[in-house]
């Protein structure tokens, strides 16, 4: 079994758990070592009732034969850590949900993490630490960057370009063929009908920009 730790001990490091937990019970993968996080506020009753172990700071990675994965929702936090993690030449994993379908000729970046009922269709490339939550689809011939992260219930038409970073918000619909560039952000139920630039934050039917609809 693959020594794991998880980076992130929030609520979506627990929900990664619950990912974990759901690989190993259909066939075990994983020897879970417990949770790394920075963060000084953290519930550590909650990973107690989980029988989880709070391990430290994410720098004991630094000197632990494990690999990682990024229980951390937010694209820009997520870069950041694993840049630090890959400094010491830690493994990231990948997590799968047994519950989540990935179809052919996809080729999926190392860290990526899948929660129940994600759909993942033909043909596409996904960079390293992209996470699709519960019900988040891809369609087909889709190019997807780092740190990439689908909300639960986004949906992604075919032939989509996602940039790095780009946050597909809770519900929002990106139709066939547009452009998302590095660092946009997609506002939950938003739905993009043309291309999006870097760094742009969207929102509404169909999604527009924050400057415009101030201006409208």
């Amino acid at each position: 079994m693959s020594r794991l730790v998880i980076a992130g001990a929030g609520g979506f490091g627990r929900e990664v758990l619950d990912i974990v937990e759901a690989v190993n019970s259909a066939s075990p993968i994983f020897d879970f070592l417990g949770f790394v996080d920075d963060n000084d506020d953290l519930e550590l009753e909650v990973l107690n009732r989980r029988g989880a172990a709070f391990l430290g700071a994410v720098n004991v990675l630094a000197d632990l034969d494990a690999s990682y994965v990024i229980g951390i929702g937010l694209p820009s936090s997520r870069r950041s850590v694993h840049a630090r993690i890959a400094s010491w030449q830690r493994r990231p994993a990948t997590l799968i949900h047994p519950a989540s379908t990935v179809a052919s000729e996809v080729v999926l970046g190392p860290g990526a993490v899948l929660a129940a009922g994600a759909r993942i269709s033909t043909n596409i490339q996904i960079g390293q630490h992209f996470h699709a939550n519960p019900n988040a689809t891809v369609g087909h011939d889709c190019t997807i960057g780092d740190y990439v992260t689908l909300s639960p219930g986004a949906h992604v038409s075919g032939s989509v370009t996602l940039g790095e970073g780009v946050l597909v918000g809770t519900g929002a619909v990106v139709i066939q063929g547009c452009t998302i560039g590095d660092w946009a952000v997609i506002g939950a139920g938003a739905v993009v009908v043309r291309d999006v630039a870097p760094g742009v934050t969207v929102a509404g039917v169909p999604a527009r920009s924050l400057a415009e609809r101030r201006s409208t």
